[in-house]
């Protein structure tokens, strides 16, 4: 199997787990208010869990939602231009992309590597370890640069 389609079955594993992990949010926030309500035993854990989910499933999901072209773009401007200002208009914002969520990926690797050793955990009704918290990421961001790059080389491709 080639290393596209390794990268695409990733990406894809990482959407239906971003989506198992919303439909588990949206579940245990259901049983959290009837537990409350009707048995008087609700569940403590649930908004805190939830909080660490959606970390989870926003970053682990960015590269799938740029992918399926799903992220919002403000084309006001760019739809009015010619066909060669357009692509150059796409490719200068690949590479931006690439560049931003490089960076976000080595510092957030950096402060997860470092919460890792240090052994910092996240106290409030579960003590959890800070680095599992935040490390979605710095995968995240690392695989979102991925992405990008895909997508410039087909960018710069278009057109040819």
């Amino acid at each position: 199997m080639k290393l596209g389609g390794l990268f695409t079955k990733l990406l894809s594993a990482l959407a239906a787990f971003s989506a198992a992990c919303i439909l588990f949010v949206t579940l245990s926030i259901c049983y959290e208010v009837l537990g409350r309500y009707f048995f008087g035993r609700p569940l403590m854990w649930t908004v805190e869990i939830s909080e660490y989910l959606q970390i989870y499933f926003v970053f682990l999901s960015a590269a799938w939602v740029l992918r399926q072209r799903g992220h919002v773009t403000l084309d006001i401007v760019v739809g009015r231009l010619g066909p060669a200002s357009r692509k150059a208009c796409t490719v200068a914002s690949d590479v931006l992309g690439i560049i931003v969520t490089l960076v976000l990926s080595v510092f957030s690797g950096i402060m997860t590597y470092e919460q890792m050793v240090l052994g910092i955990p996240v106290i409030k009704a579960l003590e959890v370890p800070k680095w599992m918290v935040i490390m979605p990421i710095p995968l995240g961001m690392a695989l979102l640069a991925v992405e990008f790059a895909i997508k410039l080389f087909t960018d710069i491709r278009q057109g040819e």
